[in-house]
């Protein structure tokens, strides 16, 4: 050990000195006598311009009309704002679509409008498990689904919250009265969860 440190010491002061006399022959040019030519010069000066660029859009006269048409009188009936009984008719025929809003003359219950599967949960698919879970919700009056309430399943514990999610984000067309959207309660589904063979 002893000896080891010392011979490594000098090897390395030896190598470490050989790289340095390299990098100054390298740098020096090797004692050779290097013909240096001056540099180039370079001119930035912007270019004169020989002739004038000539516009690529011309102007385009359009006539004008030579007769303005009249702006046509039009009838007009005064409204009183303090009228409180008036009664504004629009006719619209029935089944016709108003953004959204369907205008029918009867009634007509819920429709579903999208009904998302839910996921099979991992648990039960590497066991090989089957089930369902029943449910009873109250459909708003805005086709979303509320008040989710599960009444029985089979196992138990197992697929409820699977499919509580896919529940939550059904739509429906929303059951309506007399032209007006209405809740819906007491909606009853039962999801099965079937292995496929």
């Amino acid at each position: 050990m002893a000896i080891r440190f010392p011979f490594a010491l000098f090897l390395g002061l030896l190598v470490t000195g050989a790289m340095f006399w390299f990098m100054w022959v390298l740098i020096s040019g090797g004692g050779h006598d290097v013909n240096l030519r001056p540099a180039a010069r370079i001119d930035f000066t912007p270019l004169k311009n020989d002739s004038e660029l000539e516009s690529k859009r011309d102007k385009v006269e359009r006539p004008k009309p030579q007769q303005v048409p009249e702006i046509p009188d039009m009838a007009r009936t005064d409204f009183d704002a303090g009228d409180s009984n008036a009664n504004f008719n629009i006719p619209v025929a029935d089944g016709v679509d108003m953004g959204g809003i369907t205008v029918s003359g009867g009634d007509r219950d819920v429709m579903p409008l999208v009904r998302i599967n839910p996921e099979y949960p991992r648990r039960a698919q590497s066991r090989g498990i089957e089930g369902w879970v029943q449910f009873e919700f109250t459909i708003t009056p805005a086709g979303t689904v509320s008040n989710l309430k599960v009444i029985d399943s089979e196992p138990k514990g197992l697929f409820e919250d699977a499919a509580t999610k896919a529940i939550l984000r059904w739509k429906y067309n929303p059951k309506v009265i007399e032209g007006r959207a209405v809740e819906r309660r007491g909606i009853q589904v039962v999801l099965r969860f079937d292995l496929e063979d």
